[in-house]
């Protein structure tokens, strides 16, 4: 097992279409549009699947194929458990799930996704690599306080961060991370959210013992009780964002654009 340290998890990506040569790969359609793009970007051709209201995939998939499976939310570590038992070259995307294991043939994760003070980098963990040539990241950053433009001005960076080696800086900064106690912290805060909205949350959630969520992810009734649920986090100072672009009505994915609230713990 090769752990590559990568200046974003979309690089990551990159780098592990290059390094195994991924001709072709199956993407699912509820996802960030950018790990599509680089995918094209790298004349690798997409089969896109849909998923179910649990998240797991419809359908079934060539024995052989590359599959890539988000963790969505980091709930779904069942899901990726059965995934990997059937399917060889499966890749994990643990963005949204920085504590799990490594399963498939390659995972990687995102640092600024769970750790405030950071604000770029990725992990790529991958079972047969073929080194890639590439600079390291020379970024500085002296960290501050994120606000919603913060975010912004951040986020469009990452769009255009050329694939490097993770700077010394970012990679220094996680080091002086207590990990066990993030770790314990963001279970705990689930939890105590898990407690007030599971009644009414259409999405059941069985987390494993070592499962550490990205967010709490509420699924409303209807649109309306979404959008209230929005306003009202908002209102307390609470910023929620959409996961992830706006789908056509006949895909079931687009009740998770329009009714799922992904609230920050």
């Amino acid at each position: 097992m090769e752990v590559v340290k990568l200046n974003s998890a979309r690089n990551c990506f990159k780098y592990l279409i290059k390094s195994l040569e991924i001709k072709e790969i199956y993407i699912p359609y509820y996802l960030c549009s950018c790990i599509r793009h680089i995918a094209f970007s790298e004349g690798c051709k997409i089969n896109f699947y849909h998923i179910n209201k649990d998240f797991s995939p419809v359908c079934t998939f060539p024995k052989n194929s590359y599959i890539l499976y988000p963790n969505y939310f980091g709930i779904c570590s069942n899901i990726v458990k059965n995934l990997s038992q059937d399917y060889p070259n499966l890749i994990v995307d643990n963005s949204h799930s920085f504590y799990s294991k490594h399963t498939g043939i390659a995972s990687f994760n995102s640092l600024r996704k769970f750790f405030s003070q950071i604000r770029d980098g990725g992990f790529l963990y991958i079972t047969k690599n073929t080194f890639l040539n590439i600079d390291i990241d020379d970024y500085f950053y002296i960290p501050k306080n994120l606000d919603y433009s913060e975010v912004c001005k951040n986020e469009q960076r990452i769009d255009n961060l050329e694939m490097k080696i993770m700077s010394d800086t970012t990679y220094n900064l996680f080091e002086s991370i207590d990990l066990n106690r993030e770790k314990i912290k963001r279970r705990k805060n689930f939890e105590k959210l898990h407690k007030i909205y599971s009644d009414t949350n259409l999405l059941k959630i069985n987390l494993d013992n070592e499962d550490v969520p990205f967010c709490y992810p509420y699924l409303a009734q209807c649109n309306n009780d979404a959008d209230s649920l929005v306003n009202e986090l908002t209102d307390r100072g609470i910023t929620i964002y959409r996961y992830w672009d706006n789908m056509p009505e006949v895909y079931l994915e687009n009740i998770f654009y329009k009714r799922l609230v992904a609230i920050p713990i």
